[in-house]
């Protein structure tokens, strides 16, 4: 049974669908800051007739040192708490984002010079050219959301569940490089350079952004358009399978599904869905 995907988040990000519905419904609603990271205390998202709160999280500015636990569940424990509720507060950014897509799409020939802007920014972001037929339909296919396990899976096996150096050094849980003269941190006996990053939240929004919009991955977004074309909830195990530009290890897939196996539940029980879907 591949593993599933849903779209929609825990309680915590329902004011963010809350405001886009209000969007729908004609209230204007102010989009949320492309560059945002969440952050303590919460934002208001304010509309024509209301304030819907949105709960931030803290974007941990220094990863712990992991490894004053024992390899196991222990270790593993401290990394999921820590590493999913952030994933999933940058995907809810990106249904967000995803969300008032659509709904704007729907009316493009009225969109209002602030919602016209917006569009703008999501193009440049997501660099994708803006005013043509096809500009939704490119940006629908970038702008979209990555399974938790999947994100999961990646830093585990790229940070050694958050025990190598670029990730206690530079919150870099994904193995991104850097690639200017100086930048970042520099690997022990080769020159290569990894990229630092401010916090835990800027090096997941970073490998997002990566993901959704390197041509490097292109096959990525297409199998991730297909199944949502069928209306089925998108594989981690099948968009794994085309991460083959992702590493030049030869067992790279390998290596990711062997860790998908064994820890997807585990990764399952720290998710805020999990938690919902528990009876009282």
């Amino acid at each position: 049974m591949p593993i599933r995907h849903d779209l929609f988040f825990s309680r915590r990000w329902r004011g963010v669908v809350a405001a886009v519905l209000l969007g729908a419904l004609g209230v204007t609603v102010t989009p949320p800051p492309l560059d945002a990271h969440a952050a303590s205390p919460s934002r208001d998202v304010r509309t024509l007739e209301s304030n819907v709160d949105t709960p931030a999280l803290d974007p941990v500015e220094e990863m712990p040192d992991l490894r004053e636990y024992a390899a196991g569940p222990e270790r593993k424990t401290e990394f999921l708490e820590l590493l999913v509720p952030l994933v999933e507060a940058e995907n809810a950014k990106i249904q967000a984002q995803r969300d008032w897509l659509i709904d704007a799409r729907e009316r493009q020939d009225s969109l209002s010079d602030a919602e016209r802007s917006h569009l703008q920014q999501l193009c440049d972001s997501y660099q994708i050219e803006c005013g043509t037929s096809n500009t939704f339909e490119y940006l629908l296919s970038r702008v979209d959301t990555l399974p938790l396990e999947m994100v999961v899976i990646q830093a585990v096996e790229e940070s050694g569940w958050g025990t190598s150096r670029f990730a206690r050094q530079g919150n870099n849980l994904f193995g991104l490089r850097c690639f200017s003269e100086g930048c970042g941190l520099a690997q022990r006996g080769s020159d290569r350079h990894y990229q630092h990053f401010d916090s835990v939240q800027a090096s997941i929004e970073a490998y997002l952004h990566n993901l959704n919009t390197h041509r490097a991955y292109l096959a990525m977004r297409q199998a991730r358009a297909a199944q949502n074309e069928k209306g089925a909830a998108v594989s981690a195990e099948s968009l794994i399978r085309t991460l083959d530009s992702y590493s030049v290890r030869d067992n790279y897939f390998d290596v990711l599904l062997a860790l998908l196996r064994t820890n997807a539940e585990l990764i399952r029980e720290h998710s805020s869905n999990e938690a919902e879907d528990s009876p009282a």
